[in-house]
């Protein structure tokens, strides 16, 4: 039997399974890892079903963390409520909006609106438990020289990580891939990006390694992993296929040899399921516990 084959008939088993929000599902009966699998309920869930319910779900389907990006007050209390009942924790959370996506750390002048986010989030943040908020410098400013922004970037990142430590948290910061036509982010490679936050030093900002984003940006992956992971640079993974972000097994990435990476590597933080899935919630969170139990 071929890994496709493997993979399309573990996928089409699981996907038999019915969506049936109560319905405890058993660990697989082999080695855990060291990490901690979340399941991010932004993606893979439908939009009708509510934040609240989505994370009940999750603990029902026997994980114990999750993400989400952002919520309102209300949604936040009815979460808050489930995670307190199932003691569920939160990995994650969205750490910047606007101003993180575009002047950010690399328009000089425009600090404050960055800096604005993130003490609002990093609140949020501590509200859930100590998630990670993940954040973003900003774009590439092209009248602007990179010199001029990288020293700006660390600079503000160094001040960013005050702030997150005043709330008790820890930033990440993600490489962000963008479509094609569009300026893009600053820091968007683990090339570009480990060497500023080695510089920054702070122990409060980190970086969230997003697969899917990196193998779009540059690849070689498994070894920037490698390096971000011996060099205490990563707080934070990622995981999505390439293309279509969806569950592991179903693009280009060997997710076995990730997760293999990761358990040699000793990785005791999170393990985050950024990503959609071509058949049902149920299949994708059970494959991905499956494959990470048993590589």
């Amino acid at each position: 039997m071929t890994r496709r084959t493997l993979l399309t008939s573990t996928l089409t088993s699981a996907a038999a399974l019915p969506f049936a929000l109560h319905t405890p599902v058993a660990s697989a009966a082999s080695v855990a890892p060291p990490y901690t699998l979340s399941i991010n309920i932004e993606i893979m869930f439908p939009r009708t079903m509510s934040r609240a319910d989505r994370i009940q779900h999750v603990a029902d389907q026997g994980f114990k963390a999750y993400s989400f990006w952002s919520a309102s007050d209300a949604e936040q209390d009815a979460m808050l409520k489930v995670q307190q009942a199932t003691g569920i924790k939160c990995a994650s959370i969205s750490g910047t909006g606007t101003a993180g996506s575009s002047t950010g750390l690399t328009r000089a002048g425009a600090e404050k609106a960055y800096f604005d986010e993130i003490t609002a989030r990093a609140r949020i943040a501590a509200k859930f438990g100590g998630a990670q908020p993940i954040i973003f410098v900003g774009a590439t400013q092209p009248d602007v020289p990179w010199e001029t922004q990288r020293a700006q970037i660390v600079t503000g990142l160094k001040h960013a990580g005050d702030i997150a430590k005043e709330f008790g948290v820890q930033l990440v910061m993600e490489p962000l891939s963008r479509n094609p036509g569009l300026v893009r982010m600053a820091l968007d490679t683990a090339a570009v990006a480990f060497p500023v936050i080695d510089e920054v030093g702070h122990p409060n900002v980190k970086i969230c390694f997003d697969m899917y984003h990196l193998q779009l940006m540059e690849g070689n992956i498994a070894t920037h992993l490698k390096q971000g992971l011996a060099k205490g640079w990563i707080a934070l993974v990622q995981i999505g296929e390439v293309p279509g972000r969806l569950e592991p097994g179903t693009g280009e990435i060997d997710f076995g040899y990730i997760f293999k990476v990761l358990r040699e590597a000793d990785y005791k933080g999170y393990v985050d399921t950024e990503m959609g899935t071509s058949t049902t919630p149920e299949a994708a969170m059970q494959l991905t516990r499956r494959m990470s139990m048993e590589n």
